[in-house]
Protein backbone atom coordinates (compact mmCIF):
# COMPACT_ATOMS: atom_id res chain seq x y z
CA UNK A 1 0.00 0.00 0.00
CA UNK A 2 1.52 3.37 -1.02
CA UNK A 3 1.86 6.35 1.31
CA UNK A 4 -1.02 8.42 -0.06
CA UNK A 5 -3.50 5.53 0.07
CA UNK A 6 -2.36 4.66 3.60
CA UNK A 7 -3.04 8.18 4.83
CA UNK A 8 -6.40 8.50 3.08
CA UNK A 9 -7.67 5.08 4.16
CA UNK A 10 -6.53 5.46 7.77
CA UNK A 11 -8.14 8.92 7.89
CA UNK A 12 -11.47 7.46 6.73
CA UNK A 13 -11.27 4.66 9.31
CA UNK A 14 -10.41 7.12 12.07
CA UNK A 15 -13.40 9.40 11.54
CA UNK A 16 -15.95 6.79 10.47
CA UNK A 17 -17.08 5.66 13.95
CA UNK A 18 -17.82 9.28 14.87
CA UNK A 19 -20.89 8.90 12.67
CA UNK A 20 -22.31 6.32 15.08
CA UNK A 21 -21.80 8.59 18.08
CA UNK A 22 -23.23 11.71 16.46
CA UNK A 23 -26.04 10.30 14.30
CA UNK A 24 -27.37 7.26 16.17
CA UNK A 25 -26.24 7.31 19.78
CA UNK A 26 -28.49 10.29 20.71
CA UNK A 27 -31.53 8.36 19.42
CA UNK A 28 -30.47 5.23 21.32
CA UNK A 29 -29.89 7.14 24.56
CA UNK A 30 -33.24 8.91 24.24
CA UNK A 31 -34.90 5.50 23.84
CA UNK A 32 -33.14 4.44 27.06
CA UNK A 33 -34.81 7.36 28.85
CA UNK A 34 -31.91 9.84 28.83
CA UNK A 35 -32.66 13.56 29.16
CA UNK A 36 -31.52 16.01 26.51
CA UNK A 37 -28.96 17.31 28.95
CA UNK A 38 -27.46 13.85 29.45
CA UNK A 39 -27.43 13.30 25.68
CA UNK A 40 -25.50 16.55 25.29
CA UNK A 41 -22.72 15.08 27.45
CA UNK A 42 -21.91 12.66 24.62
CA UNK A 43 -20.61 15.73 22.78
CA UNK A 44 -19.65 17.95 25.72
CA UNK A 45 -17.31 15.65 27.64
CA UNK A 46 -15.21 14.59 24.61
CA UNK A 47 -15.18 18.25 23.56
CA UNK A 48 -13.69 19.28 26.90
CA UNK A 49 -11.12 16.52 26.55
CA UNK A 50 -10.27 17.72 23.07
CA UNK A 51 -9.94 21.31 24.28
CA UNK A 52 -7.29 20.15 26.72
CA UNK A 53 -5.64 17.31 24.83
CA UNK A 54 -5.71 18.29 21.15
CA UNK A 55 -2.90 20.85 21.57
CA UNK A 56 -1.02 18.32 23.72
CA UNK A 57 -1.22 15.69 20.97
CA UNK A 58 -0.11 18.34 18.47
CA UNK A 59 2.82 19.26 20.69
CA UNK A 60 3.86 15.62 21.03
CA UNK A 61 3.72 15.32 17.25
CA UNK A 62 5.85 18.46 16.78
CA UNK A 63 8.40 17.18 19.27
CA UNK A 64 8.64 13.51 18.30
CA UNK A 65 7.26 13.19 14.77
CA UNK A 66 5.79 9.82 15.82
CA UNK A 67 2.40 10.21 14.19
CA UNK A 68 2.10 6.45 13.61
CA UNK A 69 2.43 5.62 17.30
CA UNK A 70 -0.10 8.25 18.33
CA UNK A 71 -2.59 6.97 15.74
CA UNK A 72 -2.10 3.31 16.69
CA UNK A 73 -2.87 4.11 20.33
CA UNK A 74 -5.96 6.09 19.34
CA UNK A 75 -7.31 3.38 17.03
CA UNK A 76 -6.80 0.80 19.75
CA UNK A 77 -8.79 2.89 22.25
CA UNK A 78 -11.56 3.28 19.69
CA UNK A 79 -11.72 -0.48 19.10
CA UNK A 80 -11.89 -1.28 22.81
CA UNK A 81 -14.49 1.42 23.49
CA UNK A 82 -16.94 0.27 20.82
CA UNK A 83 -16.43 -3.34 21.93
CA UNK A 84 -17.72 -2.33 25.38
CA UNK A 85 -20.94 -0.71 24.13
CA UNK A 86 -22.93 -3.97 23.68
CA UNK A 87 -22.61 -4.80 27.39
CA UNK A 88 -23.98 -1.41 28.54
CA UNK A 89 -27.64 -0.91 29.41
CA UNK A 90 -27.76 2.58 30.95
CA UNK A 91 -27.14 6.01 29.35
CA UNK A 92 -24.51 7.02 31.92
CA UNK A 93 -22.30 4.08 30.95
CA UNK A 94 -22.30 5.18 27.32
CA UNK A 95 -21.21 8.68 28.31
CA UNK A 96 -18.30 7.26 30.33
CA UNK A 97 -17.05 5.03 27.50
CA UNK A 98 -17.42 7.78 24.88
CA UNK A 99 -15.37 9.99 27.19
CA UNK A 100 -12.60 7.40 27.40
CA UNK A 101 -12.52 7.07 23.61
CA UNK A 102 -12.33 10.87 23.37
CA UNK A 103 -9.13 10.99 25.41
CA UNK A 104 -7.35 9.40 22.45
CA UNK A 105 -9.46 10.29 19.40
CA UNK A 106 -8.72 13.96 20.15
CA UNK A 107 -5.39 13.27 18.43
CA UNK A 108 -6.87 12.52 15.02
CA UNK A 109 -7.43 16.05 13.68
CA UNK A 110 -4.15 17.69 14.78
CA UNK A 111 -2.10 14.71 13.59
CA UNK A 112 -3.76 14.19 10.21
CA UNK A 113 -4.20 17.92 9.47
CA UNK A 114 -0.57 18.66 10.36
CA UNK A 115 0.68 15.90 8.08
CA UNK A 116 -1.51 17.21 5.25
CA UNK A 117 -0.41 20.85 5.45
CA UNK A 118 3.29 20.17 5.99
CA UNK A 119 3.45 18.21 2.74
CA UNK A 120 1.84 21.01 0.69
CA UNK A 121 2.16 24.78 0.47
CA UNK A 122 -1.46 25.05 -0.74
CA UNK A 123 -3.00 24.82 2.71
CA UNK A 124 -6.61 25.20 1.60
CA UNK A 125 -6.34 22.38 -0.91
CA UNK A 126 -4.43 20.16 1.55
CA UNK A 127 -7.03 20.67 4.28
CA UNK A 128 -9.76 19.99 1.74
CA UNK A 129 -8.26 16.62 0.76
CA UNK A 130 -7.88 15.66 4.42
CA UNK A 131 -11.53 16.38 5.14
CA UNK A 132 -12.69 14.59 2.00
CA UNK A 133 -11.17 11.36 3.37
CA UNK A 134 -12.58 11.99 6.84
CA UNK A 135 -16.05 12.76 5.45
CA UNK A 136 -16.11 9.66 3.27
CA UNK A 137 -15.27 7.55 6.30
CA UNK A 138 -18.10 9.17 8.26
CA UNK A 139 -20.51 8.72 5.35
CA UNK A 140 -19.69 5.05 4.94
CA UNK A 141 -20.50 4.37 8.59
CA UNK A 142 -23.73 6.37 8.65
CA UNK A 143 -24.98 4.66 5.49
CA UNK A 144 -24.17 1.13 6.68
CA UNK A 145 -25.24 2.06 10.19
CA UNK A 146 -28.62 3.37 9.03
CA UNK A 147 -29.45 0.01 7.49
CA UNK A 148 -28.18 -1.92 10.52
CA UNK A 149 -30.02 0.31 13.00
CA UNK A 150 -33.30 0.15 11.08
CA UNK A 151 -33.46 -3.61 10.68
CA UNK A 152 -31.13 -5.18 13.26
CA UNK A 153 -30.43 -4.82 17.00
CA UNK A 154 -28.37 -1.78 17.99
CA UNK A 155 -25.39 -3.96 18.95
CA UNK A 156 -24.60 -4.38 15.25
CA UNK A 157 -23.89 -0.65 15.14
CA UNK A 158 -21.28 -1.01 17.85
CA UNK A 159 -19.67 -3.98 16.12
CA UNK A 160 -19.36 -1.79 13.03
CA UNK A 161 -17.54 0.89 15.02
CA UNK A 162 -15.18 -1.64 16.58
CA UNK A 163 -14.45 -3.11 13.15
CA UNK A 164 -13.41 0.28 11.79
CA UNK A 165 -11.12 0.78 14.78
CA UNK A 166 -9.53 -2.65 14.35
CA UNK A 167 -8.95 -2.09 10.64
CA UNK A 168 -7.34 1.24 11.51
CA UNK A 169 -4.94 -0.53 13.85
CA UNK A 170 -3.89 -2.90 11.06
CA UNK A 171 -3.43 -0.08 8.54
CA UNK A 172 -1.22 1.93 10.90
CA UNK A 173 0.76 -1.09 12.09
CA UNK A 174 1.58 -2.26 8.56
CA UNK A 175 1.96 1.21 7.03
CA UNK A 176 5.05 1.86 4.88
CA UNK A 177 7.98 3.39 6.74
CA UNK A 178 7.45 7.12 7.12
CA UNK A 179 3.91 7.07 5.71
CA UNK A 180 2.36 8.33 8.94
CA UNK A 181 5.38 10.08 10.38
CA UNK A 182 5.85 13.83 10.69
CA UNK A 183 9.14 15.45 9.68
CA UNK A 184 10.45 17.50 12.59
CA UNK A 185 11.27 21.13 11.84
CA UNK A 186 14.48 22.90 12.81
CA UNK A 187 12.69 26.24 13.13
CA UNK A 188 12.41 27.82 16.56
CA UNK A 189 8.98 26.98 18.01
CA UNK A 190 6.94 29.63 19.81
CA UNK A 191 4.98 27.25 22.03
CA UNK A 192 1.34 27.42 23.05
CA UNK A 193 1.38 30.74 24.88
CA UNK A 194 3.49 32.34 22.19
CA UNK A 195 0.88 31.34 19.60
CA UNK A 196 -2.09 32.54 21.64
CA UNK A 197 -0.42 35.90 22.21
CA UNK A 198 -0.73 36.48 18.48
CA UNK A 199 -3.91 38.55 18.15
CA UNK A 200 -4.94 36.99 14.86
CA UNK A 201 -4.66 33.47 16.28
CA UNK A 202 -6.66 34.39 19.40
CA UNK A 203 -9.39 36.01 17.27
CA UNK A 204 -9.52 33.02 14.94
CA UNK A 205 -9.93 30.64 17.89
CA UNK A 206 -12.72 32.73 19.44
CA UNK A 207 -14.63 32.98 16.17
CA UNK A 208 -14.26 29.24 15.66
CA UNK A 209 -15.87 28.69 19.07
CA UNK A 210 -18.82 30.83 17.96
CA UNK A 211 -19.28 28.98 14.66
CA UNK A 212 -19.36 25.61 16.39
CA UNK A 213 -21.75 26.72 19.11
CA UNK A 214 -24.13 27.85 16.39
CA UNK A 215 -23.64 24.68 14.34
CA UNK A 216 -23.92 22.15 17.18
CA UNK A 217 -26.50 23.57 19.60
CA UNK A 218 -29.38 22.34 17.46
CA UNK A 219 -27.72 20.02 14.97
CA UNK A 220 -26.50 17.76 17.77
CA UNK A 221 -30.17 16.90 18.37
CA UNK A 222 -31.27 16.97 14.74
CA UNK A 223 -31.72 13.20 14.38
CA UNK A 224 -33.82 13.23 17.59
CA UNK A 225 -35.84 16.13 16.14
CA UNK A 226 -36.31 14.27 12.87
CA UNK A 227 -37.36 10.97 14.44
CA UNK A 228 -39.19 12.00 17.64
CA UNK A 229 -40.70 15.38 16.66
CA UNK A 230 -41.26 15.13 12.90
CA UNK A 231 -41.93 11.36 13.00
CA UNK A 232 -39.24 10.45 10.51
CA UNK A 233 -37.73 6.97 10.44
CA UNK A 234 -34.34 5.99 11.85
CA UNK A 235 -33.39 4.94 8.33
CA UNK A 236 -34.14 8.47 7.10
CA UNK A 237 -31.99 9.88 9.90
CA UNK A 238 -29.09 7.67 8.86
CA UNK A 239 -29.52 8.44 5.16
CA UNK A 240 -29.65 12.15 5.96
CA UNK A 241 -26.44 11.89 7.98
CA UNK A 242 -24.82 10.04 5.10
CA UNK A 243 -26.00 12.59 2.53
CA UNK A 244 -24.75 15.45 4.66
CA UNK A 245 -21.31 13.86 4.86
CA UNK A 246 -21.10 12.90 1.19
CA UNK A 247 -22.05 16.42 0.16
CA UNK A 248 -19.54 17.67 2.72
CA UNK A 249 -16.81 15.56 1.14
CA UNK A 250 -17.74 16.92 -2.28
CA UNK A 251 -17.77 20.46 -0.90
CA UNK A 252 -14.33 20.08 0.70
CA UNK A 253 -12.97 19.05 -2.68
CA UNK A 254 -13.93 22.48 -4.04
CA UNK A 255 -13.93 24.67 -0.94
CA UNK A 256 -10.34 23.77 -0.06
CA UNK A 257 -8.88 25.19 -3.29
CA UNK A 258 -11.41 28.06 -3.08
CA UNK A 259 -9.61 29.25 0.05
CA UNK A 260 -6.41 29.53 -1.96
CA UNK A 261 -8.07 31.42 -4.83
CA UNK A 262 -10.76 33.54 -3.19
CA UNK A 263 -9.20 34.09 0.22
CA UNK A 264 -9.78 32.63 3.69
CA UNK A 265 -11.94 35.39 5.19
CA UNK A 266 -14.62 35.47 2.44
CA UNK A 267 -15.00 31.69 2.70
CA UNK A 268 -15.25 31.88 6.51
CA UNK A 269 -17.93 34.59 6.21
CA UNK A 270 -19.91 32.45 3.77
CA UNK A 271 -19.97 29.68 6.37
CA UNK A 272 -21.22 31.96 9.16
CA UNK A 273 -23.85 33.50 6.86
CA UNK A 274 -24.91 30.04 5.73
CA UNK A 275 -25.83 29.03 9.27
CA UNK A 276 -27.80 32.24 9.80
CA UNK A 277 -29.87 31.56 6.68
CA UNK A 278 -30.24 27.86 7.52
CA UNK A 279 -31.68 28.46 11.00
CA UNK A 280 -33.95 31.26 9.82
CA UNK A 281 -35.64 28.95 7.30
CA UNK A 282 -35.62 25.97 9.67
CA UNK A 283 -37.56 27.86 12.34
CA UNK A 284 -40.48 28.56 10.00
CA UNK A 285 -40.53 25.28 8.05
CA UNK A 286 -41.48 21.87 9.47
CA UNK A 287 -41.96 19.88 6.27
CA UNK A 288 -39.84 16.78 6.80
CA UNK A 289 -38.47 16.76 3.25
CA UNK A 290 -37.50 20.44 3.31
CA UNK A 291 -35.98 20.15 6.79
CA UNK A 292 -33.92 17.13 5.77
CA UNK A 293 -32.68 18.84 2.61
CA UNK A 294 -31.66 21.90 4.62
CA UNK A 295 -29.73 19.77 7.09
CA UNK A 296 -27.72 17.96 4.44
CA UNK A 297 -26.49 21.18 2.82
CA UNK A 298 -22.69 21.39 3.35
CA UNK A 299 -22.22 24.61 5.35
CA UNK A 300 -19.62 23.51 7.85
CA UNK A 301 -16.82 22.88 5.28
CA UNK A 302 -16.74 26.60 4.50
CA UNK A 303 -15.84 27.81 7.98
CA UNK A 304 -13.82 24.75 8.95
CA UNK A 305 -11.55 24.73 5.90
CA UNK A 306 -11.04 28.50 6.06
CA UNK A 307 -10.09 28.43 9.75
CA UNK A 308 -7.64 25.54 9.26
CA UNK A 309 -6.05 27.27 6.26
CA UNK A 310 -5.69 30.48 8.28
CA UNK A 311 -4.10 28.65 11.19
CA UNK A 312 -1.66 27.03 8.76
CA UNK A 313 -0.86 30.51 7.41
CA UNK A 314 -0.23 31.78 10.90
CA UNK A 315 2.08 29.01 12.12
CA UNK A 316 5.51 27.73 11.20
CA UNK A 317 6.21 24.06 10.59
CA UNK A 318 7.66 23.85 14.09
CA UNK A 319 4.33 24.97 15.57
CA UNK A 320 1.92 23.50 13.01
CA UNK A 321 0.74 20.63 15.21
CA UNK A 322 0.27 22.91 18.21
CA UNK A 323 -1.51 25.56 16.16
CA UNK A 324 -3.94 23.12 14.58
CA UNK A 325 -4.37 21.54 18.00
CA UNK A 326 -5.36 24.91 19.45
CA UNK A 327 -7.81 25.40 16.60
CA UNK A 328 -9.29 21.97 17.19
CA UNK A 329 -9.57 22.83 20.89
CA UNK A 330 -11.56 25.92 19.95
CA UNK A 331 -13.82 23.98 17.59
CA UNK A 332 -14.33 21.28 20.22
CA UNK A 333 -15.09 23.86 22.90
CA UNK A 334 -17.80 25.29 20.69
CA UNK A 335 -18.92 21.77 19.77
CA UNK A 336 -19.31 20.98 23.46
CA UNK A 337 -20.85 24.24 24.68
CA UNK A 338 -23.39 24.22 21.85
CA UNK A 339 -25.03 20.89 22.76
CA UNK A 340 -24.88 21.80 26.46
CA UNK A 341 -26.76 25.03 25.84
CA UNK A 342 -29.10 23.24 23.45
CA UNK A 343 -29.82 20.48 25.96
CA UNK A 344 -30.58 22.96 28.74
CA UNK A 345 -32.88 24.98 26.49
CA UNK A 346 -34.66 21.88 25.14
CA UNK A 347 -35.26 20.47 28.63
CA UNK A 348 -36.58 23.78 29.99
CA UNK A 349 -38.58 24.86 26.91
CA UNK A 350 -38.75 22.78 23.74
CA UNK A 351 -36.35 21.55 21.10
CA UNK A 352 -37.55 24.04 18.50
CA UNK A 353 -36.46 26.92 20.77
CA UNK A 354 -32.87 25.83 20.31
CA UNK A 355 -33.13 26.90 16.67
CA UNK A 356 -33.53 30.54 17.76
CA UNK A 357 -30.48 30.27 20.01
CA UNK A 358 -28.37 28.87 17.16
CA UNK A 359 -29.60 31.64 14.86
CA UNK A 360 -28.65 34.35 17.34
CA UNK A 361 -25.14 32.95 17.80
CA UNK A 362 -24.71 32.66 14.01
CA UNK A 363 -25.61 36.32 13.53
CA UNK A 364 -23.20 37.47 16.26
CA UNK A 365 -20.41 35.34 14.80
CA UNK A 366 -21.04 36.69 11.31
CA UNK A 367 -20.83 40.31 12.48
CA UNK A 368 -17.73 39.65 14.60
CA UNK A 369 -15.99 37.85 11.74
CA UNK A 370 -16.54 40.80 9.43
CA UNK A 371 -15.13 43.19 12.03
CA UNK A 372 -12.23 41.29 13.55
CA UNK A 373 -11.06 38.45 11.29
CA UNK A 374 -7.96 39.45 9.38
CA UNK A 375 -8.55 39.37 5.67
CA UNK A 376 -5.20 38.18 4.40
CA UNK A 377 -1.89 37.55 6.14
CA UNK A 378 1.06 39.37 4.61
CA UNK A 379 3.42 36.79 6.02
CA UNK A 380 3.42 33.88 8.41
CA UNK A 381 4.66 33.35 11.89
CA UNK A 382 7.33 31.21 10.30
CA UNK A 383 8.65 34.28 8.51
CA UNK A 384 8.57 36.40 11.64
CA UNK A 385 10.32 33.64 13.57
CA UNK A 386 13.11 33.43 11.07
CA UNK A 387 13.65 37.18 10.87
CA UNK A 388 12.82 37.86 14.53
CA UNK A 389 10.92 40.89 13.33
CA UNK A 390 7.80 42.52 14.69
CA UNK A 391 4.41 40.79 14.58
CA UNK A 392 3.00 40.54 11.11
CA UNK A 393 -0.21 42.51 10.55
CA UNK A 394 -2.59 42.68 7.69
Amino acid sequence: MNQRLTVELSTALAFGPTGIIWAFLPIHLRNLGASYLLISLVSLVPAIETVILSPVWGGILDKTGKGNRILLLSFLAQTIGFSLFPVLNNPEGFVVVVSIIGLFSSSFIPVYAAMATVSSSHYGQAIGKFWVSASLGYASVTLIGAILYQYLPVDFLFVLGATYGLLGCFIVFFAPTGALAFARSHERPRGYWGLLRQRRIAVLCLLSVGVLISASAFNNFFTVYLVNILNGSRLLAGVAATATTLLGALAYNYVGPLNDRMGRKPVFLLGAAGYAIYYTILYFVTNIVVVTVLWVLPIYPLAQSASAALMSDYTSTADRGKGLGLLESSLSLGGGLGPLAGGLIADSAQLQTVILFSLAVALVTLASSQLFLQKKPIGTIAASTQTDSQTVTS
